[in-house]
């Protein structure tokens, strides 16, 4: 019969009832122990139940039935303090995990949640409106008239050491497409030889931009350092595109304006809060084992 699944699911939502005093005037429902259950109690927790089984709970056997799940797990937590569960280690133990699991988890939640809030103030302030977007593509509009798609190789290292060994064996005719196999630290591309598939200005960081656009065809560039490491650059080609129309770019230049003010906004934060940091000591730490 369902009634035997409903009574193990109200078994596990009923996990953690608590007995308290009862309020005057409240309905007394059952005592265990000499510890009441108010009706209050009960219509609480049957409201963390299920929609389905709530219909249930409100026929007849359907509230008896939860009214004895409710009484057993109560039975059950009585006995097991009179047993002195609460006193074994293995127990206490597992309580304590649980609260730091669970402080750790409220403590992130509220600084996820400040972020959150914030960071969507901060979008307000810095959003950019159709004077400033219109303004942005004037000012750059040889950019957006003269369209240009690069392809290019790289190879992506984390030291300048292992860069300057990669241009040695470039230099010593070894092809590109082979040492970015071998060096590259670049998932994406290593395995096609350091191919990037055509990029446009704007796609990629700022820092490798400019150095693909000043190189010529099959030149290859000196150590070019980026955010995510030093990189070594190939131009294949470029390939002039149909001029791009206010319409097509206002989008992306709203993108662009606001992070470059966020990235401002950043770095105006970071002096005001005197920001001092040692990478050198971050990355020792970070390959250290815990303890």
């Amino acid at each position: 019969m369902r009634n035997k699944n409903m009574l193990v699911l109200v078994m596990s939502v009923a996990f953690g009832f608590s007995l308290g005093a009862c309020k005057r005037n409240v309905p007394i429902i059952a005592t265990v122990g000499g510890k009441k259950i108010t009706e209050n109690v009960l219509n609480k927790k049957l409201l963390k139940t299920p929609a389905e089984y709530q219909k249930f709970a409100n026929t007849h056997f359907g509230r008896k039935q939860f009214i004895d799940a409710v009484l057993m797990e109560a039975i059950v937590i009585e006995s097991a303090k009179k047993a002195g569960i609460e006193k074994q280690k293995e127990y206490k133990n597992a309580v304590k995990n649980f609260q730091t699991k669970q402080k750790q988890q409220f403590a992130d939640y509220k600084n996820g949640l400040l972020i959150e809030t914030y960071v969507k103030e901060i979008y307000k302030k810095i959003k950019p409106n159709d004077t400033d977007v219109l303004k942005y593509y004037n000012v750059n509009k040889s950019v957006f008239k003269n369209h240009i798609a690069y392809t290019v190789r790289h190879i992506l290292v984390y030291d300048t050491q292992t860069a300057q060994n990669a241009i040695k064996r470039l230099k010593n005719c070894e092809s590109f497409e082979k040492v970015a196999k071998e060096v590259s630290l670049d998932g994406n591309s290593a395995a096609n030889g350091g191919l990037i598939k055509p990029f446009k200005r704007g796609d990629l960081l700022p820092e490798f931009e400019n150095v693909v656009a000043n190189l010529k065809n099959n030149e290859i560039s000196g150590i070019v350092e980026t955010p995510y490491g030093y990189h070594i650059i190939l131009k294949i080609s470029e390939r002039k595109l149909p001029s791009i129309s206010f319409d097509e770019a206002k989008d992306k230049i709203k993108r662009t304006l606001e992070k470059e003010r966020f990235d401002a906004w950043f770095a105006q934060e970071k002096e005001k809060l005197k920001v001092k940091i040692n990478y050198d000591i971050a990355s020792y730490a970070a390959g250290k084992p815990q303890k």
